[in-house]
């Protein structure tokens, strides 16, 4: 029986899977089109290997995504201390196997089953209801939910109150296997029996088809008392580890040709690249931090990218760099960076951007500019913005002088060791409106992080 469990979850995970990665300590297991669904994006540790030998190869198998997981079996249990002082979380999952009769007769006669495209609303509201939920979640768990049913033939069991979906749950079957999957009730619904009405029906549809009928319950959760009254009992377990992806990676600031947000590393390698394709004139230095100098060095593409994941790991609410990567299209075309020192006192922002040299000349960096300062004024209350431009960078001044900023003065940097001039440029909040349409995700609960009230 138990064989027959695994066997059905492995042959599921990798039909479900868009991209299968050979991994020493097992296989990666992943759907790139759904980046944010932990459930279908992880590393299956399939033998013994430590904590650290797992975090590690994590990191080498998902620098797509922002999140890290390892799924293990049993096994788990013992490094599930390592993982929590490399700061993972941990979850246990109960597989429980029907093997005995109810403790009572259960009235399914109000359920019914449905397609997906009936469950979806209230599959959305389920989602939304979480503190995690958003939109964007909820369409890719759905998307998930479709690939699984691709996968494997399913079936959906709703209950109804007064003609509205209340609770449903899923049975995944292959004719000889069946598991019971996604039990949810509303939360208008909940108290009324309707969990174990749509189960108890998923599984009597179950035994009647599958020699097997399992189902899975967080160990340290109520439902796995529900699924005992029905007469599963717990076979196996599995231990699911977690690094969650950094809040600030939910951002995101819209334009109509822009998306600015953080990057993944394996879309910080892309920006490096393109970065070493050339953004100036080799002759000239338009950045008082010579960086683009490095560009043909070897290990310039691996520096670019901890310069980026190291404003994170510095952040702090008193002095934070906020580097926006810009994708245009999904691809990555530059930077525009928002910085700041005790911003709770200043309420002013400094930004510093770059373009690749394909993507000038077409309005875009007027368009990202805009967009990080729609969301310094309009969000982050900052009431000042300060920029500058080194003699010879008229894109940049441009850009400002557009976007309404005033000159200031005049000082001196030395990019290359010898001086130059700078201009130096000041938008107050009161002098700036948007030329093109903006829209903010994600910001929600971050406030804290940049060192203001929620």
């Amino acid at each position: 029986m138990l064989d027959r469990i695994h066997d059905f979850r492995r042959r599921l995970q990798e039909a479900v899977a868009e991209r299968r990665v050979e991994s020493t300590y097992g296989l990666g297991l992943f759907c790139d089109s759904i980046p944010i669904v932990y459930d279908v994006n992880y590393l299956r540790a399939d033998r013994p290997a430590s904590a650290e030998e797992l975090a590690e190869e994590s990191d080498r198998l998902m620098d797509r995504f922002w999140h890290r997981r390892v799924i293990t079996r049993a096994s788990g249990r013992s490094i599930a201390g390592d993982f929590t002082r490399l700061g993972w979380t941990q979850s246990t999952h109960l597989i429980m196997a029907h093997q005995r009769s109810p403790d009572r007769p259960t009235d399914t006669s109000g359920i019914r089953e449905v397609s997906l495209p009936e469950l979806e609303d209230a599959h959305t509201r389920v989602t939304l209801a979480e503190p995690y939920g958003d939109v964007e979640l909820a369409a890719q768990l759905l998307e998930a939910k479709r690939r699984v049913a691709a996968a494997v033939p399913t079936r959906f069991f709703a209950a109804f109150v007064d003609d509205a979906l209340a609770a449903y749950c899923e049975l995944r079957s292959d004719g000889t296997t069946s598991q019971i999957e996604d039990v949810n009730t509303l939360a208008a619904h909940r108290g009324r029996g309707l969990g174990r009405a749509v189960v108890a029906t998923a599984l009597e549809q179950g035994v009647s088809g599958s020699e097997t009928v399992f189902i899975e319950a967080l160990a340290d959760d109520w439902p796995k008392d529900l699924y005992r009254r029905l007469g599963f009992d717990v076979v196996a377990e599995r231990h699911l580890f977690l690094r969650p992806p950094p809040p600030l990676s939910r951002l995101r600031v819209r334009t109509p040709r822009l998306e600015l947000r953080l990057a993944t590393p394996a879309e910080l390698r892309e920006l490096a690249e393109l970065a070493r394709e050339g953004i100036h004139d080799p002759e000239r230095m338009p950045f008082e931090v010579p960086w683009t100098d490095a560009a043909g060095t070897p290990g310039f593409v691996e520096e670019s990218v901890e310069h980026h994941l190291g404003h994170l790991r510095a952040w702090q609410p008193s002095e934070w760099t906020l580097s926006f990567v810009a994708f245009r299209d999904g691809r990555p075309i530059g930077v525009q960076a928002l910085r700041t020192k005790d911003f709770a006192r200043t309420r002013e922002v400094d930004t510093g951007s770059w373009l690749g040299r394909a993507h000038q000349g077409e309005g875009l960096g007027t368009e990202m500019r805009a967009g990080v300062l729609t969301f310094a004024f309009e969000l982050l209350g900052a009431t000042r913005a300060v920029s500058g431009a080194i003699d010879g960078n008229q894109q940049s001044l441009a850009v400002s002088r557009r976007l309404g900023y005033e000159v200031t003065g005049t000082s001196t940097v030395a990019p290359r060791g010898a001086e130059v001039a700078r201009t130096d440029l000041l938008l107050t909040r009161d002098r700036f409106t948007s030329p093109v349409r903006v829209e903010v995700d994600g910001f929600e609960g971050l406030q804290p992080l940049f060192g203001i009230a929620g």
